[in-house]
């Protein structure tokens, strides 16, 4: 059976406009935990924004990551994710970062039979080789997706990930053909869990409060 939906179609538009809402939203337990998901993030809003103003240039970093999802075909998760959700992203990817060094993750593959280095293609036993820039952040790790679903790397400080001076570097022998997503996330407190898949465990983090940093997709064929 789906989940009700009539919150994010209907009575958020209303509790928007100041209309009351009907005899429905006081009994549904999915739109009931919506409502209550959409109070909080109001609450959270009016605290964070305080003496806050996005950083320069933040529309054009909003919309090219909505393209990159578009790219990789996961816009439909963006259809799924309740309303609540997206505005929960929004206003993350909207504040300033509390640590002002810059986050980057490189990813270069290497031919399983030497140094010869390839683009976003790759074979079967090529190495996979991440360099991430940290910053300051006291928790960070990198991981490695395969389709979007299988955890094949997950790491921090311990092997096969170094840690050195605010770099995180790990190397990962690609097992099989598929699509390897990269991402590194760092955060100033603990980071979550993993095991939901790529888009869930973002989901996860963002709420959670860390940056998420995606590095080049790569085909392994």
């Amino acid at each position: 059976m789906s989940a009700c939906r009539r919150f994010e179609e209907e009575g958020l538009l209303r509790l928007e406009q100041g209309l009351p809402l009907d005899d429905h939203f006081a009994t549904c337990p999915d739109c009931l935990a919506e409502r209550a998901a959409y109070e909080r993030l109001r609450e959270g809003i009016a605290k964070a924004g305080d003496g806050i103003e996005p950083p320069p240039g933040w529309q054009a970093g909003v919309w090219a990551a909505i393209e990159a999802r578009k790219r990789r075909r996961l816009s439909g998760w963006w259809l799924l994710v309740p309303a609540a959700a997206v505005l929960l992203v929004a206003v993350l990817l909207l504040r300033p970062p509390t640590r002002t060094a810059r986050l980057a993750l490189a990813v270069e593959v290497e031919a399983g039979s030497g140094p010869v280095r390839r683009g976003d293609e790759a074979h079967p036993g090529d190495r996979l080789r991440l360099r991430a820039a940290t910053g300051e952040a006291p928790h960070a790790e990198l991981r490695v997706y395969r389709n979007d679903r299988a955890l094949v790397l997950r790491c921090s400080t311990e092997p096969p990930c170094r840690l050195s001076d605010g770099t995180l570097e790990a190397e990962l022998v690609l097992p099989s053909i598929g699509s390897y997503q990269s991402l590194l996330l760092t955060s100033d407190r603990p980071l979550p869990g993993a095991g939901g898949g790529l888009d869930a465990d973002v989901a996860a983090a963002l709420a959670a409060g860390a940056r998420t940093t995606l590095g080049g997709e790569i085909e392994a064929r």
